[in-house]
């Protein structure tokens, strides 16, 4: 696995900005894969006295105002997302609402794929039916997104990289896109897309 960015480079300065491999690199690459955790959403347990189902959950205004913040730290590192898929429920498709702009996406699709609890391995094979593109997004829940990352890079989920809310993993394919064959570019939290912004 490969780290393209220096992070330690990052904290605590105000000035450092984190930026993806230069184009030469990605040249040789066929496929980026970022995986997004929906933002910070309602309390669970308060919002289901409301007698709703939790698909309805939305976003809390702050979640917004941080993933906002963090969508403008997605744009300072120029990724080349060409198309962006979203679960249906609330707090995802709000997140994909504030996300496309940043990513230069005009309509982003819908996969209940991403929301239902399904297999790592059949969320592998959905995605390998996937058009081929230069980067695709996907915006989902945990505890999917940490097994798929931890499969797609180690060969199996591995519960040792848990995604925040908010938080976004950018993969690597250099080949197909399957179990043990992706490449980690970056991982980061929330609080540093946020900086990013800065």
């Amino acid at each position: 696995m490969g780290i393209c960015i220096n992070l330690s480079r990052y904290a605590g300065s105000d000035d450092a900005t984190i930026r993806a491999q230069s184009p030469q690199m990605r040249s040789e690459c066929v496929m980026d894969i970022l995986l997004i955790r929906h933002a910070p959403a309602e309390d669970r347990e308060q919002f289901a006295q409301t007698g709703k189902a939790d698909e309805l959950r939305p976003l809390t205004p702050r979640g917004i105002e941080r993933m906002q913040l963090a969508a403008r730290g997605l744009m300072t590192l120029a990724l080349p997302i060409e198309r962006l898929i979203t679960s249906p429920l609330v707090r995802a498709q709000q997140t994909a609402q504030i996300l496309a702009p940043a990513l230069e996406i005009r309509q982003f699709d819908t996969e209940a794929m991403l929301s239902a609890e399904v297999s790592t391995e059949n969320l592998i094979d959905w995605l390998r039916k996937q058009p081929r593109v230069d980067g695709l997004a996907l915006i989902g829940h945990e505890p999917n997104l940490s097994h798929l990352a931890e499969t797609l890079l180690c060969g199996v989920a591995t519960g040792t990289m848990p995604l925040k809310k908010g938080g976004a993993v950018l993969l690597r394919f250099a080949d197909a896109v399957g179990a043990g064959q992706g490449q980690l570019i970056w991982a980061l939290t929330p609080g540093i897309l946020r900086a990013l912004a800065d």
